[in-house]
């Protein structure tokens, strides 16, 4: 065999052998820093979970819950007199535009059902982000109710109903009362304001 053709398989086989190693480490790169899961898989696995009411399986779903996650969803489930949470029409999508270095973002938006003395329904949304090679709810109390702002919210822990006169019934988010606030009779003297109303049993769907 000619010098010239020895030299040229030599040079092919190197050239393969490196082609091979740039692709293993491609996939091995790709399999190793892949997110695991799906963002559906995991709004579905917290959502669920909150329907049969095992905390400590939303936790596990979401990036370094707060400490008193327990109490916040305890105090909803107290405050809204709920037997029973029913969870619907679980759908997510990404988020439409992302910032210069921000991780990968998904919003599930849902249904929920509170069945009690008065049902009520309203519309949520969670925020999902690739955290550490796995798809994490991004939790704030807005998970739970989207008039549920995180600032502030640990002094609240107000959720209360509210019956009409014309026999429908408010689900809404009371306030501590700064000193001398005018905030309405009705929970003027328990020092109490109206923050929001979360949900209205004569108008199911709509919230305050």
């Amino acid at each position: 065999m000619p010098v010239f053709s020895r030299r040229r398989r030599r040079t092919a086989i190197t050239i393969a052998i490196a082609l091979a190693t740039v692709l293993g480490l491609g996939v091995a790169v790709y399999l190793t820093v892949r997110t695991k899961g799906s963002p559906q898989q995991t709004a579905t696995a917290f959502l669920t979970a909150w329907q049969r009411g095992d905390l400590s399986a939303m936790k596990a779903q979401v990036v370094e819950p707060p400490l008193d996650f327990d109490g916040v969803y305890n105090a909803f489930a107290k405050g809204s007199q709920a037997k029973r949470i029913t969870i619907q029409d679980i759908r997510v999508h990404p988020k439409a535009y992302l910032n210069f270095g921000e991780t990968a973002t998904y919003y599930a938006s849902f249904a929920v059902t509170l069945d009690g003395p008065v049902p009520y329904t309203y519309d949520g949304q969670l925020e999902i982000i690739d955290f550490d090679r796995a798809w994490k709810v991004s939790w704030s109390p807005t998970a739970i109710h989207p008039e549920l702002q995180e600032v502030g919210f640990s002094e609240v822990r107000q959720i209360r109903v509210v019956p009409q006169r014309d026999g429908s019934s408010w689900l809404v988010l009371l306030e501590t009362r700064a000193k001398g606030e005018q905030a309405g009779r009705l929970f003027a003297d328990e020092g109490l304001k109206l923050a929001a109303v979360l949900a209205d049993s004569a108008q199911p769907g709509v919230t305050g």
